[in-house]
């Protein structure tokens, strides 16, 4: 994080955008942690987020914003009942970034959004009604965007959710072993080997183009939903660095994973990791609620499916980050990203059990919205 020992420089970095007034304050926002965040105050009360965008993760910066600046255009000009969204400002010179440079030469890449008032973020799903909202939201985002000329769209992190290609570099790491770790987790590298199968359905659904590619967001926390407080509907959908082309299926599961786990990612006490259904009901009427009448029958019979292989997906990676040595997640002790991994894997186990529930109740939703969407057609 830069310090305010930095606040001048940052205070010639604001006023290179194409905004008016003097700066008031800037303050910097903890929550993220890829790029680094502040909140600058103008003397006209409007309020702005400026971001140095992380180059480790994100090599190509002008790519990324390319990716953000269509796809916050294209949900402008197509969605009509978002009263709010995420906006790029621009630089005085029309770019998309402004480029610093330090006394080392060093560059630093930064970009300015509209600061969206009156909403919140929830950092955790507390209540079914949070979990609701969630899905409704990034279901909301799927639908707009499912007219969005996919060519334009740019993949910003290779691989980033093929599973196929997960799984062979966790191969690959449990042969290395190089650090010598895997005698420690010869239990949990023989549970990924035993699901191998599963590793390839959504790719190769997408491969064989039995599924469509989609406009997906690939970070679907409950923190990239902005909500309305006095209405609690959903305001916009934020952080757009990973939209990218691949399956609706991504960012159903990891949805699902994410909002209704019982646990923390690196909970150590097992017995707390499990599946909150209702809260999982109240995700997928949600998500469901918007995309019924866009998904393919074989999008809506992998619902289920893809909720098991996503997790999978990150038990693999944090398995593969412990046995490389740590070298991607940020850990605070040595076996953590053991412990993580061991959370992710109970998690897919509970899954697995509730999989029958998961697919009448999926089902049953899914014929509802279709339902309803055809009554509504027939009463015109």
């Amino acid at each position: 994080m830069e310090r305010i020992k930095d606040y001048d420089r940052l205070k010639k970095i604001i006023k290179k955008f194409n905004i008016n007034g003097d700066i008031v304050s800037i303050k910097p926002i903890n929550n993220g942690i890829i790029n680094t965040t502040y909140v600058a105050t103008l003397s006209d009360d409007n309020r702005y987020l400026l971001q140095r965008i992380n180059t480790n993760i994100f090599k190509e910066p002008y790519r990324l914003m390319k990716n953000i600046e269509n796809v916050t255009d294209f949900i402008k000009s197509n969605d009509a009942k978002s009263k709010d969204n995420l906006t790029v400002i621009k630089t005085k010179e029309g770019a998309p970034l402004y480029v610093d440079k330090d006394e080392f030469s060093h560059k630093g890449y930064y970009r300015m959004y509209n600061y969206i008032t009156d909403s919140i973020s929830y950092d955790k799903v507390d209540t079914p009604e949070i979990a609701y909202n969630t899905g409704k939201a990034f279901g909301h985002f799927q639908k707009v965007l499912k007219g969005y000329p996919m060519v334009l769209l740019e993949e910003t992190i290779e691989n980033f959710h093929n599973t196929k290609k997960r799984y062979a570099d966790f191969l690959e790491a449990y042969r290395q072993d190089a650090v010598g770790r895997k005698q420690n987790a010869y239990k949990e590298i023989c549970e990924i080997m035993s699901r191998e199968d599963v590793c390839s359905i959504i790719v190769d659904l997408l491969d064989k183009k039995k599924i469509p590619y989609r406009v997906t967001h690939n970070d679907t926390k409950v923190n990239n939903v902005l909500i309305d407080p006095k209405t609690n509907e959903p305001v916009a959908v934020i952080d757009l660095d990973t939209v990218m082309p691949g399956s609706g299926l991504y960012d159903y599961g990891d949805g699902i994973r994410s909002a209704c786990s019982t646990a923390l990612e690196d909970e150590k006490d097992l017995s707390k990791v499990s599946i909150d259904m209702e809260k999982f009901k109240a995700y997928t009427e949600g998500y469901l609620s918007e995309m019924a009448l866009c998904l393919k029958p074989l999008e809506v019979e992998n619902m289920a499916n893809s909720v098991k292989i996503i997790t999978l997906e990150l038990a693999m990676r944090f398995l593969e980050d412990y046995l490389n040595g740590d070298t991607y997640f940020r850990t605070d002790y040595e076996d953590h990203n053991l412990v993580r991994a061991r959370n992710q894997l109970k998690l897919v186990k509970e899954i697995e059990e509730k999989m029958p529930q998961m697919k009448v109740f999926i089902n049953e939703c899914y014929k509802k919205y279709k339902g309803k969407a055809k009554t509504k057609r027939n009463s015109k």
